[in-house]
């Protein structure tokens, strides 16, 4: 799908965010903050019955899911997708999902981490969305990074938007399970967001071989490095029996795999940390310019 690509409605005044679970299950408690974090933003909470189901460590089966999902995409009263929570299990959704209901009222979809494989789903769909804190991490960031979140949602900065600014991507880890699969994102000439959290750092090594073997990396115009935090080494520190430290960290990683030619930026404030920045997926915005200013 060539760059730009649309962008939903902006949202307005009242308008309606669905909180949803596309992957593991949520609490009460954790439903009832998010709803509030939207009526202090000026939004109107959605839901419908089933947020709250659970199938081991998931909300619900992948067809419950999905189908909570493709009503949300029907919902005139929905403007914007909230995931509540990542981990592990929206990859599963994604032939599930009703794309021509999508395509006819594009809504935002927003989140991160486990959130990329819909993120994918909706850029080859040709349709831009956010990446963002989660319902369920929202509060731990600054009123600014909140702010920005739905700012993100209101206005399109007036920046050009051409194909080298656009940025798709997000989790590395999900990013590798969708290699070869339809569901990998249309990446040829776009930056390409990589952050990641709980790894061993051979299996980082593993998964960015992957992208390389893959040809990803010759396609993309630059990488964006989110955080990589919380990872471990097969070390006696993090549970080995005995030493055997990998001894590359995630910039020689990277070094090492992406071709010389092409850019790489560091230290993008996104991912799994409080401070996890929006980006929109699909299209140039201001802050997608400003990270790759003079590349």
């Amino acid at each position: 799908m060539p760059f730009p690509c649309r962008i939903p409605k902006t949202l307005q005044p009242g308008d309606g965010v669905l909180l949803v679970a596309p992957a593991r299950f949520v609490t009460e408690d954790q439903v009832t903050a998010a709803e509030q974090h939207i009526r202090l933003a000026g939004y109107t909470p959605i839901s419908y019955d089933g947020l709250l189901e659970r199938d081991g460590q998931f909300a619900g089966s992948a067809a419950d899911r999905s189908d909570y999902l493709n009503t949300g995409f029907l919902d005139d009263r929905v403007r914007a997708i909230w995931a509540m929570r990542g981990g592990y299990g929206c990859a599963s959704l994604l032939p599930l999902l009703d794309a021509k209901a999508f395509l006819t009222d594009p809504k935002w979809l927003v989140g991160f981490s486990d959130v990329t494989a819909l993120h994918c789903w909706a850029q080859i769909n040709g349709i831009a969305t956010l990446h963002a804190p989660v319902g369920s991490t929202y509060g731990q960031a600054s009123a600014k990074v909140q702010s920005d979140m739905w700012q993100s949602m209101v206005q399109m900065e007036d920046e050009s938007s051409e194909l080298n600014s656009a940025v798709v991507g997000g989790n590395l880890s999900v990013l590798y399970s969708l290699l070869g699969t339809p569901f990998f994102p249309p990446v040829d000439g776009a930056w390409l967001l990589l952050e990641d959290l709980d790894e061993y750092l051979y299996h980082v090594d593993r998964m960015l071989l992957a992208l390389r073997l893959a040809g990803v990396f010759e396609r993309v115009r630059g990488i964006l490095v989110g955080a990589f935090t919380e990872l471990r080494d097969n070390t006696i520190a993090h549970g080995q029996s005995f030493d055997n430290p990998f001894g590359r960290d995630v910039r020689q990683m990277l070094e090492n795999h992406v071709p010389e030619m092409t850019p790489i930026v560091y230290d993008i404030s996104v991912g799994h940390l409080a401070e996890n920045e929006s980006v929109i997926l699909g299209v140039a915005s201001a802050k997608s310019v400003h990270w790759t200013r003079g590349f």
